[in-house]
């Protein structure tokens, strides 16, 4: 591999910028509490490692030079983002220094974030066209491709887990310092409010294209 250390440094800021993962991630951290905070970040990292494999066979080239399915990705993400608006909007304001125990009374509620979290990162086209323009440029055409890629997107996924990890459990320890359910509420209408304001990027930029 080429360049590895700008490979690495470019992952990280990438994985750092905020966007609708991350926000999915502290949304989660602070409903559901310190003990379900590596749920969120694990189904991000999957869904990551899914979109990353798809980029790497070639499928990725096939649907970033499919405007049709491309654009159709990109309208099932923005659909997504609004749901997960109207779910946060509607969700039952908790009071984040119980919420540990609530959620343990549930458990399909893990698997609900979980799934969440990887379908977001699952539907996200621009991923796939940002995993293109990233990875190629960083391998040497004589090295063994497979391998190469593997190592790649391993490191991609591997800081995609760290960073969100660290989203998550820093988002508790802000939770456990400003606990009652009127601060849930809050957050539950910032979030919801936030992956709507996504969703309508996401459809005004495909109503410029057209």
């Amino acid at each position: 591999m080429q360049n590895f250390w700008m490979y690495l440094a470019v992952v990280v800021v990438t994985c750092l910028t905020p966007g609708a993962g991350v926000l999915m991630t502290v949304s989660n951290a602070f409903r559901y509490g310190k003990r379900h905070a590596f749920i969120s970040p694990i189904g991000n990292a999957f869904g990551v490692l899914v979109m990353s494999v798809i980029s790497a066979t070639g499928l990725g080239a096939l649907i970033a030079a499919t405007p049709g399915l491309f654009y159709g990705l990109q309208l099932l993400g923005a659909a997504l983002l609004v749901y997960f608006g109207f779910r946060s909007w509607r969700a039952r304001s908790l009071d984040l220094g119980r919420v540990s125990q609530v959620v343990e009374e549930r458990p399909h509620e893990n698997r609900t974030i979980f799934w969440s979290a990887a379908s977001l990162q699952a539907t996200n086209p621009m991923l796939i066209v940002f995993l293109l323009s990233l990875m190629p440029p960083f391998i040497d055409p004589n090295a063994d491709y497979v391998h190469a890629m593997a190592i790649l997107i391993g490191i991609f996924v591997a800081v995609c887990l760290v960073v969100h990890l660290a989203y998550s459990y820093t988002a508790c320890l802000a939770g456990r310092l400003l606990q009652g359910e009127r601060f849930g509420r809050i957050i539950n209408r910032v979030s919801a409010v936030l992956f709507w304001i996504i969703a309508a990027g996401v459809v005004l930029e495909l109503a410029e294209r057209f």
